[in-house]
């Protein structure tokens, strides 16, 4: 190597100072919102009067609420790890048709909006949906079903069904790396089956089950329009009091007590995520490349055909019912119901024709939201490779690092109202943008690290031994080759901040309506039909940029 151009690490120069500068920017944009929260609940309020305020918040309510949060979670959790591990053994150990289908459906906690999932559970879990009608069908009247939807195990019940493709996934990926060998040898000392899975197999798929199962907790820990929805009548979680406290009693001490308990909580969650990320890495690198599948027989047809028909009956069944409903226009005076577009042309063209004006909403301040996000995330993600890689990852450096678990560990409740405290005239569709860029771009920047990270380090130094510089070669090798990634990532930023109904939600926006926000507002009107035609629109949309995030991946 050519000592004129040294080594990759000691030629960032100014670089290093511009990045160190926009990391100092980007700091600042993230934590912001925190402070100016704070300070608005300790000083806004006045210090005499938070202190009686806090002083008068009864503990019963606040014990409640943490039981109840942790209640659902955990129960969630448990559920949605039990109905994806079958699938995670299907999917690690056999071919079959649909097995793409099974893994892929591990994006719809992502690119399906959680107001989506509750209206399609609506329709088909509800008293008049459609397993309702199944049941009705193959019981008879007597065994009617009721519906569970609006109580503590109906919101588990969505909670699982919604994150258990997680599950399928991160279990999977792992369990085709878990060699036969392992469970062989344990049967080779007398093991039987269970016992032999117990001890050759078991112990190395824990941290694979224990990292998908903190990550569905801290998704479930942080729900909150399925628990205001299908929870309100059994208990309410830490998320839901924080919004009741700022919307209904703009009590913003209690609010920011109920967030510090929160997000305590969600740390540890995070510390044990990234102990068992570790230990599931390790397992990765020990066992090497993934182990081939083998064709289903005998019984293991069956299971694959049981598994087949309940994800299809319990799971993807209520997707479903989003397509047919948005298609089924509803029986006016005198006529009967018929498939056509008259719910889609009743927003376009009904009262105050709100579908363009919401998909132009969405687009407009989504799309900001994300390049935002997009912009911040890249450059974060790039100044921590190249901190790690100079061995100069620096205290700011670090704080980035930590960042990028924020949208885990922090209320979105706090973004929200934080940077409407900040926003000129308290301007909420600025609060919005900003907030929901703050939430995404950690997703952009893990993205582009770990793509960074998965760098071969000989096209570099191919380049460097032509004569590029190392900043020349990392912008003309390193940066094109993680381009689809970056697109990708970007695309992953406008899919959750377009769905997301959480911050449009508890800002309140009057002026401005979303796509989320329609959907809300026409489910809580029982314009199911509507609805679903307004849902369809919005799926649509995230799930085909999502899908186009997918296709880059593999471009890449």
């Amino acid at each position: 190597m050519q000592s004129g151009n040294g080594s990759f690490e000691q030629r960032l120069g100014k670089t290093e100072i511009i990045l160190s500068i926009a990391l100092i920017a980007i700091l600042s944009f993230s934590l912001a919102p925190l402070v100016a929260f704070a300070k608005n609940a300790i000083v806004g309020a006045g210090h005499a009067s938070l202190l009686a305020s806090l002083g008068s918040i009864p503990v019963p309510v606040i014990v409640r609420s943490l039981q109840f949060t942790l209640l659902q979670a955990f129960a969630s959790t448990a559920l949605a790890i039990g109905i994806g591990l079958p699938g995670a053994w299907l999917a690690a150990r056999f071919r079959f048709p649909g097995r793409r289908a099974l893994l892929a459906l591990a994006a719809v906690p992502f690119c399906f909006p959680p107001i989506l999932v509750i209206l399609a559970f609506i329709l088909y879990y509800g008293k008049e949906g459609y397993f309702s009608a199944f049941l009705a069908l193959v019981m008879g009247q007597k065994s009617e079903y009721r519906g569970l939807l609006y109580s503590f195990w109906g919101l588990v019940l969505v909670h699982a069904f919604y994150n258990f493709p997680i599950a399928v996934h991160q279990i999977s990926a792992l369990w085709m790396r878990i060699p036969e060998s392992q469970k062989e040898a344990a049967k080779t000392l007398g093991a039987n089956r269970i016992m032999a899975f117990r001890t050759g197999t078991l112990p190395w798929l824990l941290p694979g089950i224990a990292q998908a199962a903190g990550l569905i907790f801290l998704y479930c820990f942080f729900s909150f329009t399925t628990v205001l929805v299908f929870g309100g009548r059994t208990g309410s979680t830490l998320e839901v009091s924080i919004y009741q406290a700022l919307r209904y009693q703009a009590n913003a001490g209690l609010a920011l007590l109920f967030s510090v308990i929160e997000t305590g909580f969600a740390l540890l969650g995070i510390w044990f995520i990234t102990g068992m990320t570790q230990k599931k890495q390790h397992a990765l690198r020990d066992f090497g490349r993934r182990r081939e599948l083998s064709s289903p027989r005998g019984s293991q047809r069956v299971l694959l055909a049981i598994y087949g028909i309940l994800l299809l009956i319990f799971f993807i069944g209520p997707l479903v019912s989003i397509v047919v409903e948005a298609f089924r226009v509803p029986a006016s005076l005198g006529g009967a119901s018929h498939f056509g577009f008259g719910n889609f042309e009743r927003l376009l063209k009904g009262f105050q024709a709100p579908l363009l004006k919401a998909i132009r909403a969405t687009l407009t301040l989504s799309g900001s939201a994300a390049l935002l996000a997009t912009i911040a995330g890249v450059i974060a993600g790039i100044s921590v490779f190249i901190g790690k890689k100079a061995g100069k990852l620096h205290f700011t450096y670090r704080i980035v690092e930590a960042l990028q678990w924020l949208p885990l560990a922090v209320s979105p409740a706090v973004f929200a109202y934080g940077w409407l405290f900040l926003s000129p005239d308290r301007t909420i569709s600025a609060a919005l943008i900003a907030a929901q860029a703050v939430i995404a771009w950690p997703f952009v920047s893990r993205a582009v690290s770990a793509s960074l990270q998965s760098l071969d380090p000989r096209m570099r130094e191919a380049g460097r031994t032509l004569g590029a510089s190392s900043l020349r070669a990392f912008l003309t090798i390193d940066l094109r080759v993680i381009a689809p990634s970056v697109a990708a990532a970007a695309a992953f930023a406008f899919s959750i901040t377009a769905g997301d109904v959480n911050v449009p939600l508890m800002l309140g926006m009057s002026e401005i309506e979303t796509l989320p926000l329609l959907l809300f507002r026409l489910t809580a009107a029982y314009r199911f039909n509507e609805a679903c035609a307004a849902g369809l629109v919005l799926g649509l949309m995230t799930g085909i940029v999502f899908f186009l995030k997918e296709k880059a991946i593999d471009v890449a």
